[in-house]
């Protein structure tokens, strides 16, 4: 069984899958607080069982969002003495979409967040932050798919075929300067 915990955003996905096959899922749509429910709701759908591994999308999304979904799957790895494998929320919307290369985007209140990909999966370049401007224009020279249904079946699959790490060894990846940065 492998637990797969992402909250990149205020959404809250928590999945327990076994074998292919997702046992129980969880998945609450814009939480305003979603540190409140992130351990009550993998606790729920744990339910007694022990996964024998960890997924995590670090990133990029929300500071505090990624922040707490790799902080708890760190501490739930270490202290459980399980592997742990990261996913990041670009490569999500990579797999979930059957197209060969491209571009896939999804959005906050201020801008997207780009990744480009080969047919692999592999990315291209840098994950990029575009304010809605800059966006507007990048997509009139680039077909960029934002509208993309998460297949977590294939999602879960594929995070398990990367290498798994040390809890220590796994960090969040953040894109989007913060105001001091600027």
């Amino acid at each position: 069984m492998n637990l797969f915990i992402d909250t990149h955003l205020n959404d809250v996905v928590i999945i327990l899958e076994e074998n292919g096959k997702i046992k129980r899922e969880k998945i609450l749509k814009d939480v305003p607080e979603n540190s409140k429910v992130i351990m009550p709701t993998i606790k729920k759908v744990l339910a007694k069982a022990t996964p024998e591994s960890i997924i995590v999308v670090n990133g990029p999304g929300s500071f505090t969002g990624v922040r707490l979904g790799v902080t708890i799957a760190k501490t739930l790895a270490f202290t459980m003495d399980k592997p742990i494998r990261t996913i990041t929320s670009l490569e999500c919307l990579a797999v979930s979409t059957e197209e060969s290369e491209k571009i896939v985007a999804f959005s906050d209140k201020n801008g997207y967040y780009i990744g480009i990909f080969d047919n692999e999966y592999n990315l291209v370049g840098n994950y990029e932050y575009l304010s809605n401007s800059e966006y507007e224009e990048y997509s009139k020279n680039y077909q960029v798919l934002t509208d993309i249904k998460l297949d977590y079946s294939k999602i879960i699959a594929y995070a398990l075929t990367k290498k798994e790490l040390n809890p220590h060894e796994v960090n969040p990846i953040y894109v989007k300067k913060i105001a001091v940065e600027k």
